[in-house]
């Protein structure tokens, strides 16, 4: 009975070490292709013009709108569930986006801890995974339609193709729609299956637990519109970086090449997307026509004052957080220090003048 707990903690703990292996495989890969590397990132720091800090401004400002633009889309997600401050979610965006980017398998990682904060915090952790998973679920599908309007507004791919790429996503979204409204009833219904494995018990909990859809096409169309928002202004930070890098900005092909970072960046189980956001983004761009040098400048400085430095900011806000006592439990402390306070009860005598 003891050592039913173990197995899931070692499970956990042979995952984030394949996690590790394949990080040091690929920096080690890395390592040997450097000197190659090392002329390719001399030629781009050539097409460098001097950095242009007035762009840094916008940037930041960028960078800003899209993280209140994910506050927005976690406070309506979790709803009256959770009654928690603007500060306080922005603050756990912040955190888990700087988890996310800098620990292998990034956004599960930081959608993990995000979790738990929800929880710590008093939200559940049924409403806390609903919250994340949706919003990432949304965003997913939000890239993929800024990946088809950058591909159409660049001229890459026919027209009918991506028309029917773009039915395919809406007709997968609203059905993801309609399976979660309908997430409680199919929980009830596995609740009655008779002769239930443990599986299917499993399935039916966590159903029950992510049965908190959006209250109606309204909450989604916003969810929707502030995701969209948000993606957006990080587009913008690629641009900025452009101007930051001082570089011509390639208008047309910005939003493919964000995009396509993006989802690259998504399929590789490395801290921060390594290889996959920068091979995306230079893929897209030598595409749409930018140098590859000029391309490859850009890149570099997106990474570094658009990436890493909002990775390091919410490392240092996550640090914070878990450094701060558990709220409620000085509360809770004291109310059982109270509870367990021996009351006295005087009691009252009549006196023997008053007579009944």
């Amino acid at each position: 009975m003891t050592t039913s707990p173990a197995r899931p903690a070692s499970r956990r703990g042979w995952a984030w070490a394949w996690a590790w292996v394949l990080a040091a495989g690929v920096m080690a890969a890395a390592a040997v292709r450097a000197p190659g590397a090392a002329g390719d990132v001399r030629a781009a720091a050539a097409h460098l013009d001097g950095l242009r800090l007035a762009w840094l401004g916008v940037a930041v400002t960028a960078q800003g709108v899209a993280l209140a633009s994910g506050t927005a889309v976690q406070r309506q997600l979790l709803g009256a569930g959770a009654r928690l401050r603007w500060r306080t979610v922005f603050g756990l965006v912040l955190a888990s986006t700087g988890v996310a980017r800098v620990m292998p398998a990034g956004p599960v990682t930081g959608g993990a801890w995000q979790v738990r904060e929800y929880r710590r915090r008093g939200a559940g952790t049924g409403l806390g995974v609903w919250a994340v998973l949706a919003g990432g679920v949304t965003s997913t599908v939000v890239t993929l339609a800024l990946l088809l309007a950058g591909a159409a507004v660049a001229g890459v791919g026919s027209l009918p193709l991506l028309a029917g790429a773009a039915v395919l996503l809406a007709g997968g979204t609203a059905g993801l729609f309609v399976a979660a409204h309908r997430a409680q009833a199919l929980s009830r219904w596995l609740s009655r299956r008779p002769h239930r494995s443990r599986a299917i018990a499993r399935l039916a909990g966590a159903m029950s637990g992510l049965s908190r859809p959006l209250a109606g096409l309204g909450s989604a169309a916003r969810v929707l519109a502030c995701t969209g928002m948000g993606l957006l202004a990080d587009a913008g930070v690629l641009t900025a970086c452009f101007g930051l890098a001082g570089l011509p900005i390639p208008w047309r092909g910005v939003l493919f090449a964000y995009a396509a970072g993006q989802m690259a960046g998504r399929l590789v189980p490395l801290p921060g997307g390594i290889g996959g956001v920068e091979g995306g983004v230079l893929a897209a761009l030598t595409l749409t026509g930018t140098p590859p040098g000029a391309a490859a400048a850009a890149v570099i400085v997106y990474r570094v004052a658009g990436y890493w430095a909002v990775g390091a900011a919410g490392i240092a806000v996550a640090a914070a957080l878990a450094r701060c006592p558990r709220p409620g439990r000085h509360r809770s402390a004291r109310a059982a220090t109270e509870d367990s306070t021996p009351q006295v009860h005087h009691r009252v005598t009549p006196s023997r003048g008053s007579r009944s």
